[in-house]
């Protein structure tokens, strides 16, 4: 399927991805090829640079505690 019209993210031309998630339209620049994410759903599972992800609900990131 071909998709034109602006990016959901930055409302400039040239979308070439759907997101997996949302489906939003977004260009080149807003999608995650590893994941198939735009880079606002990427963000809100806890993605960052070079697919490295956080666990949700910890504070600062901490994803081991010791008692």
């Amino acid at each position: 399927m071909s998709v034109s019209g602006n990016c959901e993210v930055c409302a400039t031309g040239g979308v070439s991805h759907t997101c997996s998630r949302c489906a939003q339209l977004v260009c080149e620049k807003h999608f995650d090829d590893e994941t198939d994410l735009c880079v606002e759903c990427l963000s809100a599972v806890g993605g960052g640079p070079g697919g490295e992800r956080q666990p949700q609900n910890t504070p600062d990131g901490v994803d081991t505690y010791r008692f």
